[in-house]
């Protein structure tokens, strides 16, 4: 008999919930294969048989379950299994038989999590398997009866982006910067890539792009703090960028960036705000940035001030594009594109002298930005 074991999938979450299995109790299988789909509060992430054998589930799907506990055996023998089923009728074995518990589909967890609705209201409904719809009833019947000063509560994904919030806000003490940037010739840069290579290339695509060239010349800037006086610093530039699609904050990454070109990364964050839309991100999407980017794009947005997520050093920022007239060099007015670039540092890692050199070079780099292409 083997144990499967839940591993930490998100070290800010205490628990999980095991949305589904893939394949049924006791089925024999293989090697390794999915055989279920766990949640945490940003990503689904399958887990992975560790071997052959027959499955017997302990954990229903729709349950809550937590790193370390075990889900499930996997038995040499179908005679194994029975013979444990016979001795061991533990509590958690028959929570997972069939109707013990129901099947909640993502979709309808995720609507109960954003208005407050409990497991307990969800078993209750006494459905096999849980949907949407089910879940949009039990909000109206409790919008029809609440009163006008009821509360709402976080979803469990807010809940984590207010843990990290809390915990950066806690230990990191961060300073700011602030750069303007002429960005009419980058912005013409991302037109033409679009165009040639079909990828959808914006102003913050370049930004990653120019800021992951830089990790050579400022190594601070992409080192994480390991205790007072010692810094880990690292070997290439993974770029976090902070995307919210209206379901939750997520912060996906762009590993190993600088070797990418400006449209493979366009590509990648294509596929990033489709899946921050849908929630159904992998666990290594969003591990093992060591510098995050955070676009503020939205239209009259002039600055932003993020913050320093644990474990890294620094953020930078980039408002929405402005215009603005200038003289030239002969006195004639022209319009010029500018943004307003933000860079947050740890002040314990970080320098202003340091910030100061990372946020010229990354302006020089969107202002003459020939090298991005």
């Amino acid at each position: 008999m083997i144990g499967i074991q839940l591993p930490t999938l998100n070290t800010n979450d205490s628990s999980y919930t095991l949305v589904e299995w893939l394949v049924p109790d006791g089925s024999s299988i293989e090697g390794e294969e999915p055989l279920a789909v766990v949640e945490t509060s940003k990503a689904s992430e399958e887990i992975e048989s560790t071997g052959p054998g027959i499955l017997h589930v302990l954990v229903g799907g729709g349950q809550d379950c937590r790193p370390g506990q075990t889900i499930a055996y996997l038995f040499e023998s179908a005679e194994e299994r029975d013979s444990y089923r016979a001795s061991a009728a533990t509590p958690a074995a028959a929570s997972a038989s069939p109707g013990a518990e129901p099947s909640i589909t993502n979709a309808a967890r995720e609507l109960a999590d954003r208005h407050g609705v409990s497991e307990a209201e969800l078993r209750g409904l006494g459905r096999t398997v849980v949907r949407t719809a089910d879940v949009e009833a039990l909000v109206r019947q409790a919008a029809a009866s609440a009163p006008a000063s009821a509360e709402r509560q976080l979803s469990k994904r807010q809940r984590t982006v207010g843990a990290v919030v809390t915990e950066s806000m806690r230990t990191v003490p961060a300073a700011a910067a602030y750069a303007k940037v002429d960005v009419g010739q980058a912005e013409e840069l991302a037109r033409r890539l679009s165009e040639r290579t079909g990828s959808f290339v914006s102003l913050p695509v370049l930004l990653i792009k120019a800021v992951a060239r830089r990790h050579a010349a400022h190594p601070l800037m992409f080192a994480a703090l390991t205790d007072e006086g010692a810094v880990r610093e690292s070997e290439r530039a993974h770029v976090g960028v902070t995307m919210d699609a209206g379901r939750g904050l997520y912060t996906p990454v762009v590993h190993d960036a600088a070797e990418l070109s400006s449209d493979r990364i366009a590509d990648l964050l294509t596929g990033f705000r489709s899946k921050a839309f849908r929630g159904t991100f992998q666990a290594a999407e969003l591990a093992g940035a060591n510098i995050m980017v955070a676009p503020h794009t939205t239209e009259g947005t002039v600055l932003a001030t993020p913050i320093v997520f644990p474990g890294q050093t620094c953020v930078l920022s980039v408002g929405a594009v402005d215009d603005q007239v200038r003289l030239d060099a002969q006195g004639t007015p022209r319009t010029h594109r500018f943004v307003h670039l933000g860079l947050v540092y740890d002040h314990r890692v970080v320098n202003g002298r340091d910030a100061m050199a990372l946020l010229k070079d990354v302006k020089e780099e969107l202002e003459a930005p020939a090298a991005l292409g």
